[in-house]
Protein backbone atom coordinates (compact mmCIF):
# COMPACT_ATOMS: atom_id res chain seq x y z
CA UNK A 1 0.00 0.00 0.00
CA UNK A 2 1.05 3.50 -0.79
CA UNK A 3 -0.38 6.72 0.53
CA UNK A 4 -0.40 10.15 -0.57
CA UNK A 5 0.46 12.89 2.20
CA UNK A 6 -0.19 16.63 2.41
CA UNK A 7 1.24 19.23 4.46
CA UNK A 8 0.08 23.02 4.11
CA UNK A 9 0.75 25.86 5.77
CA UNK A 10 -1.16 29.22 6.15
CA UNK A 11 1.42 31.81 5.15
CA UNK A 12 -1.21 34.55 6.50
CA UNK A 13 0.57 33.09 10.21
CA UNK A 14 3.83 33.35 8.91
CA UNK A 15 6.90 36.13 8.51
CA UNK A 16 8.32 33.94 5.29
CA UNK A 17 7.89 35.20 1.80
CA UNK A 18 7.19 32.83 -1.56
CA UNK A 19 10.25 33.66 -2.66
CA UNK A 20 12.66 32.51 0.11
CA UNK A 21 10.61 29.08 0.24
CA UNK A 22 11.24 28.88 -3.15
CA UNK A 23 15.19 29.11 -2.77
CA UNK A 24 14.50 26.92 0.32
CA UNK A 25 12.68 24.17 -1.68
CA UNK A 26 15.12 24.26 -4.98
CA UNK A 27 18.28 23.87 -2.78
CA UNK A 28 18.55 22.97 0.74
CA UNK A 29 14.55 21.25 0.76
CA UNK A 30 15.41 19.34 -2.50
CA UNK A 31 18.69 17.86 -0.89
CA UNK A 32 17.14 16.77 2.38
CA UNK A 33 14.59 14.80 0.60
CA UNK A 34 16.32 13.06 -2.48
CA UNK A 35 16.78 9.77 -1.61
CA UNK A 36 15.23 9.71 1.61
CA UNK A 37 14.05 5.79 2.15
CA UNK A 38 10.46 4.87 1.71
CA UNK A 39 9.27 8.80 0.22
CA UNK A 40 9.06 8.05 -3.95
CA UNK A 41 8.55 11.67 -4.52
CA UNK A 42 7.87 15.14 -2.73
CA UNK A 43 6.68 18.07 -4.36
CA UNK A 44 6.35 21.72 -3.41
CA UNK A 45 3.52 23.95 -4.08
CA UNK A 46 1.71 27.37 -3.30
CA UNK A 47 -1.46 29.25 -3.64
CA UNK A 48 -0.55 33.06 -3.76
CA UNK A 49 -3.62 34.06 -3.74
CA UNK A 50 -4.81 31.89 -0.62
CA UNK A 51 -1.44 32.65 0.93
CA UNK A 52 -0.96 28.66 1.62
CA UNK A 53 2.59 26.81 0.73
CA UNK A 54 2.47 22.67 0.98
CA UNK A 55 4.37 19.35 -0.10
CA UNK A 56 2.82 16.10 -1.45
CA UNK A 57 4.70 12.95 -0.36
CA UNK A 58 3.81 10.33 -2.24
CA UNK A 59 5.22 7.48 0.42
CA UNK A 60 6.13 3.73 0.31
CA UNK A 61 6.60 2.93 3.58
CA UNK A 62 4.29 5.44 6.16
CA UNK A 63 7.62 5.14 8.98
CA UNK A 64 9.21 7.05 7.00
CA UNK A 65 7.68 10.10 7.86
CA UNK A 66 7.23 10.20 11.68
CA UNK A 67 3.96 12.03 12.21
CA UNK A 68 5.45 13.87 14.49
CA UNK A 69 8.03 15.44 12.86
CA UNK A 70 6.37 15.95 9.70
CA UNK A 71 7.76 16.98 7.82
CA UNK A 72 10.76 15.26 8.35
CA UNK A 73 13.71 17.36 7.35
CA UNK A 74 17.47 18.23 8.18
CA UNK A 75 17.99 19.06 11.99
CA UNK A 76 13.96 18.30 12.56
CA UNK A 77 13.90 22.40 11.02
CA UNK A 78 10.68 22.50 8.29
CA UNK A 79 12.68 25.39 6.42
CA UNK A 80 12.18 28.94 6.61
CA UNK A 81 8.58 28.35 8.34
CA UNK A 82 10.51 26.52 10.99
CA UNK A 83 6.96 24.97 12.33
CA UNK A 84 4.71 22.33 12.21
CA UNK A 85 2.38 22.61 9.08
CA UNK A 86 -1.50 23.67 9.92
CA UNK A 87 -2.64 20.68 7.98
CA UNK A 88 -1.20 17.24 7.20
CA UNK A 89 -3.60 14.86 5.50
CA UNK A 90 -2.83 11.15 4.87
CA UNK A 91 -4.63 9.63 1.91
CA UNK A 92 -4.63 5.85 0.45
CA UNK A 93 -3.22 5.60 -2.89
CA UNK A 94 -5.20 4.29 -5.40
CA UNK A 95 -4.32 4.76 -8.74
CA UNK A 96 -1.89 6.44 -10.58
CA UNK A 97 -1.49 7.34 -14.55
CA UNK A 98 1.19 8.72 -16.42
CA UNK A 99 -0.03 12.18 -18.69
CA UNK A 100 1.19 12.78 -21.98
CA UNK A 101 3.50 15.24 -20.63
CA UNK A 102 7.26 14.46 -20.08
CA UNK A 103 7.16 14.53 -16.48
CA UNK A 104 11.31 15.14 -16.49
CA UNK A 105 10.62 18.56 -18.24
CA UNK A 106 7.55 19.34 -15.98
CA UNK A 107 10.03 18.83 -12.73
CA UNK A 108 12.75 20.73 -14.56
CA UNK A 109 10.51 23.62 -14.92
CA UNK A 110 11.39 27.27 -13.22
CA UNK A 111 8.23 27.71 -10.83
CA UNK A 112 6.41 30.81 -11.99
CA UNK A 113 6.84 30.62 -15.61
CA UNK A 114 3.42 30.07 -16.16
CA UNK A 115 0.44 31.53 -13.43
CA UNK A 116 -1.87 28.84 -12.53
CA UNK A 117 -5.72 29.41 -13.44
CA UNK A 118 -7.46 32.06 -11.56
CA UNK A 119 -4.23 33.55 -10.15
CA UNK A 120 -2.29 37.13 -11.51
CA UNK A 121 1.71 36.42 -11.97
CA UNK A 122 2.46 39.94 -10.12
CA UNK A 123 0.86 38.00 -6.96
CA UNK A 124 4.06 35.51 -7.20
CA UNK A 125 6.70 37.24 -6.58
Amino acid sequence: MHFVVTAEWDLHRRHTSLADLRAWARGPGAAAYRGLPGVALKSWYSNPQDGVWGAVYLVEDPHALDADRLPRTVADRTGPIGTPPDRVRWHVLEQTVLGGTDLDRVLRATPGTRPAPGTHPEEEA
